[in-house]
């Protein structure tokens, strides 16, 4: 693998594009006074990362390096072995001691200007959401479509640096796949535990580099299989269009969303196990959204970020790898939207999603399919030409077939299970019991836009359809379970006071069963049930409409 995957000039599309004001959205001409405070914050940062039990430290700021000149075009990943990523539950001892290396190498790194050490890939991600406590920040990448092509450029160039810090181009980052577990919420047997055999628990004697004490996990801990679990998995990876699986642009959405800078719709995988696995990490009885992990600005300081996004990544992959399944053609999404990262070279760098979406192709890597059940065969990450990545226009959802509206205001959810009585309009009954049916080729939406809550609140509410009775949270599978609304905090108390409220946007594709349980319906009953801890009270969330709609 060669250094400088880059090319010297912006490419194409790019050339006008790739320029230093697209660093950043809004003025950071703050000079001295910027690089002052990024100074001692890194110190701070510094400090608490060399002592024997860091204190858990929201960001202070999270600026990159401010680059001088033009950003280059990413070019190709040069010649060099594919990497191979593997399950964390499956890597070999040398493998374990590789990763230990290279995050050992990563936290020696400690110029403040130098962009591959630790504490400033971690910032990268806090950029890229609400950002720190002097509340400056680039694009949002969460909630919508950017969420999963931006988290492949970013564990793209951070295997690479590890991989150059060690001088072995084949290095990979594993993945924690979480997903590979029963339904059984009382199985003590799958995956959706925490990997502390190799990223550590807080029992262990041995330092370890990839240990972070603001994790509160414990060995007989368990992720919840009501979302993780292979009835959940199924039906996020069965959603037939990107829009809902991945998220969409704004423009896809005809309630809530009519302008630019509007909301985007999160994908169910995001806005479920995404989610769930951050906050639990941090908290596995409550979810409070606690730092590191549970804590957007704060959660790439955590080694283990890297494996469960790796895991995101994968299930991407996988997703699009089924019958009938395609990215977004359109263009605003492949090539109208640069990110930007410095490379292994500490060269700045500009990518579009066009150079991500086939990530051997382009990037180098490809994952290994884990070897679960215990005993299942070993599955080889299998060479040769991969099927060609399918692209297709996102279908638009449809007007709404029946809604509840707030009105002008929008709705506090309860600290109580709360259920919503949609009546069913005689003129649309007819449509609705043909895509009920299945004589329609039309899936049907259970939506919940306009989701208001503090930028510093993290919630986790159930959706249930027509199933009123439901008066606590599901542990496992549950008929009339929909999905849930996961939300990780963005950041922490932030002094200044900016963008205090973050918005989503929330879609939920019915399965045949569900969707067959409305034909002949008057009405439609949309239970809500919050999941809350002491800390995280659900009244701070709040929401506009709910609706169901139908997608082609």
């Amino acid at each position: 693998m060669t250094d400088h995957h880059n090319s010297q000039k912006p490419v194409g599309k790019l050339s006008k594009k790739l320029r230093r004001r697209d660093f950043v959205t809004g003025s950071l001409t703050v000079g001295a006074g910027l690089a002052a405070g990024a100074t001692t914050a890194w110190k701070a940062w510094s400090q608490a990362a060399q002592a024997p039990t860091p204190v858990p430290t929201i960001p202070i700021e999270c600026v990159p390096p401010v680059p001088f000149g033009q950003a280059v075009a990413f070019g190709s990943p040069g010649a060099g072995p594919v990497r191979i990523r593997k399950s964390v539950f499956e890597l070999t001892a040398s493998e374990v001691d590789r990763l230990k290396a290279a995050y050992t190498e990563l936290f020696k790194i400690t110029k403040n200007d130098d962009p591959r050490g630790w504490y400033r890939q971690g910032a990268v991600h806090c950029w890229y959401c609400s950002g720190a406590g002097d509340s400056l920040n680039g694009m949002e990448i969460h909630g919508g479509w950017w969420f999963f092509a931006w988290h492949r450029a970013y564990l793209y160039f951070h295997e690479t640096i590890l991989g150059k810090l060690i001088g072995d181009p084949s290095f990979a980052l594993p993945y924690w796949d979480w997903d590979s577990c029963k339904d059984d919420p009382n199985d003590m047997t799958g995956r959706n535990r925490f990997p502390g055999e190799v990223y550590g628990f807080p029992t262990d004697l041995n330092p370890n580099p990839l240990f972070d004490t603001t994790r509160a996990v414990g060995k007989d801990d368990r992720i919840p299989t009501s979302v993780v679990g292979p009835t959940a998995m199924n039906a996020i990876l069965g959603a037939k269009s990107f829009s809902d699986f991945g998220g969409s642009g704004n423009e896809e959405l005809p309630v809530f969303a009519q302008t630019a800078n509007a909301p985007q719709q999160a994908g169910t995988l995001e806005a479920g196990p995404h989610g769930m696995v951050h906050l639990w990490t941090t908290d596995p009885k409550n979810f409070s959204g606690l730092a590191d992990m549970g804590m957007l600005a704060a959660a790439a300081f955590d080694p283990v970020f890297f494996a469960h996004h790796a895991n995101i990544d994968r299930l991407w992959s996988k997703w699009v790898a089924m019958p009938g399944h395609a990215n977004p053609s359109n263009d605003r999404w492949l090539n109208q939207q640069p990110f930007y990262f410095y490379d292994q070279a500490q060269i700045w760098t500009g990518i579009v999603i066009s150079q991500v979406i086939d990530s051997e192709k382009s990037l180098g890597y490809r994952y290994q399919p884990p070897q679960w059940p215990p005993g299942a065969a070993v599955a080889a990450a299998a060479p040769g030409a991969p099927e060609p990545i399918r692209v297709a226009q996102m279908a638009p959802l449809s007007t709404p077939l029946a809604a509840i509206n707030t009105g002008a205001e929008p709705r506090a959810l309860a600290s109580q299970p709360t259920t919503l009585q949609i009546a069913l309009p005689q003129e649309v009954r007819p449509r609705i019991t043909a895509l009920a049916t299945g004589t329609s080729p039309a899936t049907l939406v259970l939506r919940i836009d306009g989701v208001e809550i503090p930028a510093d609140r993290g919630a986790v509410v159930q959706v249930f359809l027509n199933r009123p009775d439901v008066t606590a949270p599901a542990r496992g599978p549950e008929p009339g379970y929909v999905g849930s609304i996961i939300i990780v905090p963005s950041t922490g108390k932030r002094s200044l006071g900016l963008h205090p409220t973050i918005t989503r946007n929330f879609g939920f594709p019915l399965s045949a069963e569900q969707a067959a349980g409305l034909s002949g319906k008057e009405s439609l009953s949309v239970t809500l049930v919050p999941v809350t801890g002491d800390n995280k009270p659900p009244e701070v969330l709040r929401y506009r409409q709910v609706y169901l709609s139908s997608r082609q």
